[in-house]
C-alpha cells in the first residue's frame, strides 16, 4: 500500500514562519511536521510514499531525499500552482491503481492511526477531537453513512475529519468529478455513493494558525526521540524526557523539566529554567537566568539574559533582548480580518524579528517576519509587520 502526502501549499495563515519553507517543514518537537508523518507511516509498514510538493519544494526534497534514511521510498510529484487539495490528490495518485492513504501535510497525528487505517479492510475516514473548528469539516452520521459538514462553527470537542483517509482509486476518481476544489467539499458530494468507516485518532492536531504550534508542540513531544550528547556542567538538574543535541552546552545551575527537546550547537544558561513542553532548535543561545515554558524556539535564535517566554513561538533567527518578556493571557484578537479567542498564549513572533531589551509583549501579540520592537516598548497589538 502507498501513501500520498500533500505538502505543496505555502500556508498563508502561517506566513511569518513559511517565507523559506512550506508549512509541513515547520518544526514541532524539534522535527518538521512532515518528519513525524513520514516516520509514522513507515512504522505502520507503509513505506512507499508519493509526496506532492510545490512551494519551497527544495527544502522538503533536501531534507527527505529518496526516503531511504527514514526506512521508506519517497517519490516526488509536483504541483506548480495552488489549485487546491483535490488537484494535489490527482497529481499524487497518478501511479496508484488500487487503495492508498491520503495525508494532508499540515497534520500532527498519532503514528498508531496509520496502522489502524492500514489494517482496516475497507475505506475509512480518520476522525479526531478538535480544539476548534477544523478546516476539514465535522463528521456526522446520516442514514448510517458518515458525511462531512461545515455547518457548526462552534464545534469544540466534537468529532472532526482530519483530512486523512483510506480510499480506493475508484472513489478518488469520483471525488475528482465533484464541483469543489478541496477534499472536504468533494466528500460532501459523494457521501451518499460511498460507504466509509470512521476510525478515531488517538491524538491529532491540525496546524492552521500560529497558536496551534504551541498545542501541536506539546503533542509532538510525546514522541520525543530521546538522546543526550551535550556537555552538561555541574549542578544541572534534568528531569523527565529530555533530548539534547550534539555540541550543546548546558551551563551550571540550569534546570530542565521534560518533555523538552534541545537541538545541536546550543548554549543554555547558566541558571536558566527550561520546560516543560519546550522545543529549542539548533544553534540557539539562551542567556543566564532565563525562563522558557510551553514554547517553541526555532533555530538560530539569540535570547538575552533574564528573558521570560511562556506559551510563545519564536521563528528562526529571532533576537530577543535581555530582560524582555512575553506574558501569556486569554483575549480576543483579530487575525486575517477574523476574530479569535486565544487562551493562555504568549507572543507569536515570526522569523528574523528583533525584540529590544526590556520589552514586554502581551499575550496574543503576533509579529510578522522581520518586525522590530524597540527597547523598553510595551506591545499589545496583533498581526503587525515591519517596524513598530
Amino acid at each position: 500500500m502507498k501513501a500520498v502526502i500533500l505538502t505543496a501549499g505555502e500556508g498563508a495563515r502561517l506566513g511569518s514562519w513559511t517565507s523559506n519553507r512550506p508549512k509541513g517543514m515547520i518544526p514541532l518537537g524539534n522535527r518538521p511536521i512532515l518528519d513525524h508523518l513520514v516516520r509514522g507511516l513507515v512504522s505502520a509498514g507503509i513505506t512507499e510514499i508519493n509526496m506532492v510538493v510545490g512551494y519551497a519544494r527544495n527544502s522538503v526534497m533536501s531534507y527527505f531525499g529518496d526516503g531511504s534514511s527514514f526506512g521508506g521510498k519517497i517519490n516526488y510529484c509536483f504541483q506548480d500552482k495552488p489549485t487546491g487539495t483535490l488537484d494535489a490528490m490527482k497529481i499524487g495518485m497518478s501511479d496508484i491503481e488500487d487503495e492508498f492513504i491520503l495525508v494532508p501535510g499540515d497534520n500532527y497525528v498519532s503514528a498508531s492511526s496509520f496502522l489502524s487505517m492500514k489494517n482496516y479492510d475497507g475505506e475509512a475516514l480518520l476522525s479526531g477531537k478538535a480544539e476548534r473548528w477544523s478546516k476539514w469539516g465535522e463528521i456526522e452520521i446520516r442514514k448510517g453513512n458518515p458525511t462531512i459538514t461545515f455547518d457548526n462553527p462552534d464545534a469544540y470537542g466534537r468529532i472532526h475529519f482530519t483530512g486523512i483517509m483510506k480510499l480506493k482509486r475508484q472513489t478518488a476518481e469520483k471525488m475528482l468529478l465533484s464541483s469543489g476544489r478541496h477534499i472536504g467539499e468533494s466528500l460532501q458530494e459523494i457521501s451518499s455513493q460511498t460507504s466509509f468507516e470512521v476510525l478515531k485518532a488517538e491524538y491529532w492536531h491540525n496546524i492552521v494558525y500560529p497558536w496551534d504550534l504551541i498545542s501541536g508542540n506539546r503533542m509532538a513531544l510525546r514522541d520525543n526521540l530521546l538522546f543526550r550528547s551535550a556537555k552538561i556542567e555541574k549542578n544541572v538538574v534534568i528531569k523527565g524526557e529530555v533530548s539534547i543535541g550534539k555540541g550543546t552546552v548546558i551551563r551550571s545551575g540550569s534546570y530542565i523539566l521534560g518533555p523538552v527537546s534541545i537541538g545541536e550547537g546550543c548554549d543554555i544558561g547558566p541558571n536558566s529554567v527550561i520546560g516543560s513542553a519546550v522545543s529549542i532548535g539548533n544553534n540557539v543561545i539562551v542567556g543566564p537566568f532565563s525562563e522558557i515554558v510551553d514554547s517553541v524556539v526555532m533555530s538560530n535564535c539569540d535570547l538575552g539574559s533574564y528573558t521570560s517566554l511562556k506559551g510563545s513561538v519564536l521563528g528562526s533567527g529571532v533576537s530577543f533582548g535581555s530582560h524582555s518578556i512575553a506574558i501569556p493571557s486569554t483575549r480576543n484578537i483579530m487575525y486575517f480580518d477574523k476574530e479569535f479567542s486565544v487562551s493562555d498564549r504568549g507572543a507569536m513572533i515570526g522569523d528574523d524579528c528583533i525584540i529590544g531589551s526590556r520589552a514586554t509583549l502581551q499575550g496574543g501579540s503576533i509579529l510578522l517576519s522581520g518586525a522590530t520592537i524597540g527597547e523598553g516598548e510595551f506591545y499589545n497589538a496583533d498581526f503587525q509587520g515591519d517596524n513598530i
